[in-house]
């Protein structure tokens, strides 16, 4: 039997240009099993912001706390009271600008300054960086533009290393409210850090024609000729149809460090359905949460990332659906790990009995494959169900019941387990 006790802290306060939000929670488990020891947990959700005044710039801040795997191949699940995790501690402090965008220019820009904390210190680093958004404002009607720029740089303490992600992007092109637009555009994206590939620069140019059914729904196509030994010349394009501010589909083809590239995003939002599907390919390293012994946190790698999630409101009922799958290729691997790839699906409905009385019933399903150069694959797969009631006796009083299984089938069938739990849950608010 376990006993958790916890106390916490949450608040919104919302002002002129400024905004505060607070959720801090503070737990301790008690273990009736003398193998395991008492511990306490927390976990914090800090942000807020503050306009200067009407001067467009607006300084921010965010701080956060959390429980998460200490290894994903190890052990996956970062629940405090079965799994085995490590507290993770960020924070980032941040300076943005932004101009009128119903004027002639939309400018945007940020810099902020970041440090993290691991408890095991595997993957602590402190960074900083900015990003700059150029585009025409909404009073411009002959021409578009936008100029994005960022830049990334994370310094791993200890024993890490350094890594460094820029990039440079930029379109420009005549405007038409119907008809054929030529424009011309250009791509640089340089990563700097822990790879074993000498390739880690490109920069292409090109040029094109847009053809816009509307202000806001285009289809473009380009030629781009490649000043880089990493891509051939190629052929690129997109198409963005936003018939109203419900529902955006945009689809794109272009080439970066790892030749292919595509990003989609598409949403539709009614009374009571909203669907949401997105797809994206960054760069990135130092990713604490996807750490896997044998791995190096600080190497450079590519994130492909696909997500759907769809939410059903009714009078009484919500369900809600969600869909992912995560792929990270190593630029050119140093260490014994070289892709560790993730998908899952999860699936939630709560229904209002009465005033007082909710219930609800979840499933989900992770599978997790990893590819190591001195053993090939592993892999494990994650079932978690629940069923549970939430009563109110009054707003400040709230108990819930339930129960919760996990299972884990693993392909080293050493570490195949399951857990059957109960648990009941009184809360009460001042």
């Amino acid at each position: 039997m376990i006993t958790a006790l916890e106390a916490g802290v949450g608040a919104t306060v919302q002002g002129s240009r400024g905004y505060i939000g607070l959720d801090y929670d503070l737990s301790y488990l008690y273990y009736d099993n003398a193998d395991r020891s008492d511990k306490f947990y927390q976990s914090l959700d800090f942000y807020a912001f503050k306009g200067l005044g009407r001067s467009g710039f607006q300084v921010d801040a965010s701080a956060s706390i959390e429980n998460i795997a200490t290894d994903i191949a190890t052990d996956a699940n970062a629940d405090v009271i079965s799994g085995d995790t490590i507290e993770s501690n960020q924070a980032e402090v941040g300076l943005s600008y932004r101009t009128n965008p119903l004027s002639t220019m939309d400018l945007r820009s940020r810099v902020y300054t970041r440090v993290i904390d691991n408890e095991d210190e595997i993957g602590n680093y402190t960074g900083w960086g900015g990003n700059v958004t150029y585009a025409n404002g909404r009073a411009v009607k002959d021409a578009f533009w936008l100029l994005s720029v960022s830049y990334d740089f994370r310094d791993g303490k200890d024993d890490g290393a350094s890594t460094e992600l820029s990039r440079i992007s930029e379109i420009l092109g005549l405007q038409t409210i119907g008809g054929f637009a030529p424009f011309l555009r250009l791509n640089y994206e340089n990563y700097n850090g822990v790879t074993d590939s000498p390739e880690n620069e490109i920069f292409n140019w090109g040029v094109g024609t847009r053809y816009f059914w509307d202000r806001y729904s285009y289809l473009d196509v380009s030629y781009n000729f490649s000043e880089d030994d990493v891509n051939s010349d190629f052929w690129a394009g997109s198409l963005n149809l936003s018939p109203n501010d419900k529902t955006r589909f945009y689809v794109q083809y272009d080439k970066r460090l790892r030749g292919d590239a595509y990003t989609v995003e598409i949403r539709n939002r009614s009374r009571r359905w909203t669907n949401t599907l997105t797809y994206e390919e960054t760069p990135d390293s130092y990713e604490r949460e996807r750490f896997v012994e044998g791995g190096r946190i600080d190497e450079l790698y590519l994130r492909k990332e696909a997500r759907w999630l769809s939410e059903l409101e009714l009078r009484r009922t919500r369900y809600s659906f969600s869909l992912y799958q995560i792929d990270r290729e190593t630029l050119e691997s140093l260490s014994d790990l070289t892709d560790d790839d993730s998908r899952g699906v999860e699936l939630d409905v709560n229904h209002r009995l009465s005033r007082a009385l909710s219930g609800h019933i979840g499933y989900g399903y992770e599978r997790y494959e990893f590819t190591y150069v001195s053993e090939g694959k592993d892999s494990d797969d994650y079932h978690t169900f629940s069923l549970d009631a939430t009563y109110a006796f009054r707003p400040e009083l709230v108990t819930k019941t339930g129960v919760k299984y996990y299972n884990r089938s693993s392909s080293n069938s050493l570490k195949d387990y399951d857990e059957t739990r109960l648990f009941f849950d009184v809360r009460v608010e001042f």
